[in-house]
């Protein structure tokens, strides 16, 4: 019986713990990672979707990192050091991901940030930080890396999944980029998600939609602008919303960041006042250019709803103040440039979806980039009343990426929402034809459907190449290699037919292909159709062409017969990192991540060390610890503290983690005994108390044991041994307490008084137990010989003797006044 508890209980705690590792498996990140800010949220089985809070418990986390050698900061931390290492503070870097150094991305880069920027592999863009080169896609891994950090510190699990937002316009290269940087931090992408397409997944999810609607989603943010067109719709004889993302425009270096490069420029006129060998020397001092950076921002943001604001810096270039006063007025004059800018990819998107303004019910204002009252003026002259502030426009994107994932996992129960995103680019395919020329069609067209299955389609019997490019959609752009499909075995596959096909038939071969929910292309399969539709149908036909009856003949039901054929895929990996560079990446991040985390311990043992410094000598010369310690003993531990005070402030800064747990270990020894002599002495008085309360219970239970049946015997015998040798000890042990003072170290300790009344509870419980078992058993056999030989008792029932049924109330059995009867 007992081997069959344990059994059911090792089974009950592998459900628990399997459950406990499925809902963790079973969590998704979705993360927005933008110019300036980035936002996590989580979706976790048993909690609605919400924010990570980070470190400091803000709802959006700067997109800053600082490297110094291996040692990175992030965030508010990050912000703060950017002034004292700018050339090693990196912000903004995902607009880097995938582009070439001599690209227009990179070269504003290099013109609004100190960075030492170099080129990469292949062109791309790297950063020399010290001894170390970084690249756009390690500096982005690491900001992931910090995201999944922040979710495991404030929500407790480690999560790998995550659904990542991501610019509507990032070509192959991009994606592939981010994908790159996904897998470096640990993460396995489950979709990525076009920042509009996110953002009208959560406009849905609040809403009903009685009819279809078409809304533009305009996000505005640090970096970058996109409009996007989404359509809401519920189909006919459907529960399922539909949201389909039908196109976008962008402007990708339109957004918040160049207002605040225009203020700092601002400022850095009125500090100069007209001065131009002022002006370049600000200009060239990284340090002073950063500062003006973190102050333009801080004064963008008060005349978001002020007409006002002060902007000082001290010490900002050779010990001079720069204090002055910016009004809104001149901050819509510094950025009249960008004016023309704002509509301009709403009119585009319109006209890409083959729409009017007049079709779309509303623009949903979304990205911090928004609140600056000069571009919703120019939105309001444009499109009037149109506007929409319906959605938070800093968490509306996040929270559409994580609701994508929960919607793509079996672990969730969501509302039916089924998106149709807009792939990133437009693929077409060549090939020769059997008759010679050469053919090109369009198998995906400008914003095609992520995730949709298309094929290329050709009537022939011979082997052939296909050849696949792909441009960004609505570009214009040239072609660029995407991959190159080998179909083999066409001529054979007529021979692995079950049916017969149509005679001098050809079949037509398919080339299949699709796109993943992370954007990927992929080719699915190649086959063979054959037409088998009976053969004698078409003579039949023939045959009875004239007759009335074959007019009514209905047409044979066309039958095909599919036949894999061999494809070798060979696809065009440009867009992706080697192997080495991943491994070289790798490697760099797992140093960085191991020095981290000494830095953490290093830290953790500082703060611990500190703290009990300032315990021991806040409780030194309280009255308790007085009433505890010897004069002797408080004066080692004044002696002890000087000691190790003096040794952190020349040691604090080098000190080993090794060496702060050794000054650790020896205070320890001091509140150790302290915090032993005052526990001991507070809990004492209770737990005698209640040891004496179960020896009473124990001694009245067995003061009736002459009750008890020979079979109590053995559990009545060990009890009352138990009982006897914890009376002794406790007259024993309290004699030798009282003769302490409170400043001994004690010999009647907590743990043993509770270990003794365990023991006497534990003896007291088990003879309870078998006095009710015995109890039962008795119970079980009187009941028993009450029950037997019923068939005599019933007998008299059907005479005229009524009797003898009550005769066992008189004290006699049934059975025996049965037996006598019958005599």
């Amino acid at each position: 019986m007992f081997g069959r508890r344990l059994k059911v209980l090792a089974l009950a705690v592998l459900c628990v713990a399997s459950l406990l590792a499925s809902s963790v498996s079973a969590a998704v990140l979705g993360i927005d990672l933008g110019t300036e800010w980035f936002t996590v949220a989580l979706a976790k089985p048993g909690r609605p979707l919400d924010l990570v809070l980070n470190r400091d418990a803000k709802r959006q986390t700067a997109a800053v990192v600082v490297v110094n050698g291996l040692e990175r900061t992030f965030g508010a931390d990050a912000v703060a050091l950017a002034a004292r290492m700018p050339e090693t503070t990196f912000a903004g870097v995902r607009n880097l991901l995938g582009v070439d150094y001599d690209s227009e991305v990179a070269a504003g880069y290099r013109q609004q940030f100190p960075n030492q920027m170099v080129r990469g592999e292949a062109g791309t863009v790297a950063f020399e930080a010290g001894n170390t080169t970084l690249t756009a896609v390690e500096l982005v891994a690491m900001q992931l890396q910090h995201a999944r950090q922040l979710a495991k510190e404030s929500e407790g699990v480690d999560v790998k999944d995550v659904v990542l937002a991501v610019p509507a316009f990032f070509d192959r290269r991009q994606r592939q980029a981010l994908l790159d940087a996904s897998e470096l931090a640990g993460l396995r992408t489950v979709a990525l998600v076009s920042d509009g397409a996110a953002s009208a997944l959560n406009y849905a999810m609040g809403r009903t939609f009685d009819r279809p609607e078409r809304h533009v989603l305009y996000d505005m943010g640090a970096g970058k602008t996109v409009a996007t067109v989404a359509a809401f719709g519920t189909r006919r004889g459907s529960k399922a919303l539909g949201v389909n993302a039908l196109a976008y425009a962008a402007d990708s270096t339109l957004g918040g960041q160049q207002v605040d490069f225009a203020v700092r420029d601002l400022l850095v006129e009125k500090f100069a006042a007209g001065d131009s060998a002022q002006q370049e020397a600000v200009r060239g001092s990284a340090r002073a250019m950063t500062r003006l950076l973190r102050e333009a921002k801080r004064v963008k943001t008060v005349l978001t709803v002020n007409v006002e604001a002060t902007a000082a810096v001290e010490g900002l270039l050779r010990g001079v103040d720069m204090r002055t006063t910016v009004t809104r007025a001149e901050l819509e004059h510094a950025v009249t440039h960008l004016a023309p800018r704002i509509r301009a990819p709403v009119d585009r998107a319109l006209a890409a979806a083959n729409l009017t303004i007049d079709d779309i019910a509303s623009i949903v204002l979304v990205g911090g980039g928004t609140r600056a009252p000069f571009v919703q003026r120019a939105l309001e002259d444009a499109f009037g009343a149109r506007l929409s502030r319906s959605l938070n426009a800093d968490e509306a994107c996040v929270m559409g990426a994580v609701f994508r994932g929960a919607s793509l996992s079996s672990h969730f129960r969501v509302r039916d929402i089924r998106l149709r995103d807009t792939l990133p680019y437009a693929v077409q395919a060549s090939y020769s034809s059997e008759a010679g020329p050469q053919q090109t069609v369009v198998v995906s067209p400008d914003f095609g459907a992520v995730g949709a299955r298309r094929s290329v389609r050709d009537v022939r019997t011979t082997d052939f190449d296909v050849t696949f490019e792909a441009r960004s959609s609505g570009s214009g752009a040239e072609w660029t290699a995407l991959a190159t499909a080998k179909v083999t075995g066409v001529a054979d596959a007529a021979a692995k037919l079950k049916g017969t096909p149509v005679p001098d038939a050809k079949p037509e071969v398919r080339v299949v292909v699709r796109t993943t929910d992370v954007g990927a292309f992929e080719v699915v399969k190649a086959e063979a159709q054959f037409n088998v539709t009976n053969p004698a149908y078409a003579q039949y036909i023939e045959t009875h062409s004239d007759s009335a009856e074959s007019q009514d003949q209905p047409p044979a039901e066309v039958l095909l017969e599919a036949v894999a054929l061999a494809v070798d895929v060979q696809y065009d990996n440009a867009a992706r990192i080697s192997e080495e560079e991943l491994d070289q990446a790798r490697s760099l991040l797992k140093r960085m991540d191991a020095d981290d985390a000494a830095r953490t311990a290093r830290s953790s043992a500082i703060n611990q060390l500190e703290s009990m410094l300032y315990h021991l000598r806040d409780i030194s010369e309280t009255d308790e610890v007085i009433a505890v310690t010897t004069d002797a003993e408080r004066d080692s531990l004044q002696q002890a503290l000087d000691g190790v005070s003096e040794w952190l402030e020349d040691n604090a800064e080098h000190a080993t983690t090794e060496a702060i747990h050794h000054e650790i270990s020896q205070l320890k020894q001091f509140e150790s005994k302290i915090s032993m002599r005052l526990h001991e002495q507070s809990e004492r008085p209770g737990r005698l108390q209640a040891l004496r309360s179960v020896i009473a219970q124990a001694e009245n239970f067995t003061a009736n044991s002459v009750q008890f049946s020979a079979a109590l015997a053995p559990a009545l015998e060990t009890l009352k041994g138990t009982l006897d040798s914890t009376v002794a000890w406790l007259e024993s042990a309290v004699a030798q307490q009282d003769a302490l003072s409170p400043a001994d170290d004690p010999v009647l300790l907590v743990d043993d008084i509770d270990a003794r009344a365990q023991a006497v509870e534990y003896d007291l419980a088990k003879l309870i137990a078998e006095s009710i078992k015995q109890m039962q058993a008795a119970e079980t056999s009187d009941a028993a010989e009450s029950e037997t030989e019923p068939e005599f008792a019933s007998e008299p029932a059907s005479t005229s003797e009524p009797a003898l049924t009550s005769e066992p109330e008189q004290g006699h059995s049934a059975k025996s006044e049965a037996g006598h009867d019958e005599l």
